[in-house]
């Protein structure tokens, strides 16, 4: 199924991704209770993800692609000639957006409190099974340490 002229906008970092006010059928249906960040942190995976999938396909394809690059040509004459600079911009944005994912899952798991609980005793093995459950790192810094 390929994309209109028009879908593929350029709007700076996001000019590979299909228009947000087209539908797109193969959009993800979230289950109506997931946690709005979780919710959130997904559509921005996935925009990598079609980031990425719409630039191979643009190599692929060069006339798929609409909108002035920043350079002056358009995306399609900088594909077709292979250009690799485009992949690198990419993969560079990609990779950031990833890097800043990463970096606010795991401070929202590290939130769990610490616990004065000593190693291998029956209340830290329940607090890490709580963690595990809630999905929280299980070692958190300040977390009692000695063994018991």
């Amino acid at each position: 199924m390929g994309h209109d002229h028009d879908e593929l906008v350029d709007d700076g970092e996001d000019s590979f991704l299909p228009s947000e006010s087209k539908n797109n059928n193969r959009r993800a249906r979230f289950k109506a209770d997931l946690c709005p960040q979780l919710r959130n942190w997904l559509v921005r995976c996935s925009r990598v993800h079609a980031k990425i999938c719409t630039l191979v396909r643009l190599y692929a394809e060069p006339s798929r692609a609409g909108g002035q690059s920043n350079l002056g040509d358009t995306y399609a004459a900088r594909a077709a000639r292979g250009d690799r600079t485009l992949l690198f911009d990419a993969l560079n944005s990609c990779s950031i957006e990833l890097g800043t994912l990463r970096d606010e899952v795991s401070a929202e798991m590290a939130k769990a409190a610490p616990t004065k609980a000593k190693s291998g005793s029956h209340e830290k093995v329940a607090e890490m099974t709580r963690r595990f459950q809630r999905g929280e790192w299980l070692f958190i810094e300040g977390d009692g340490s000695s063994s018991g």
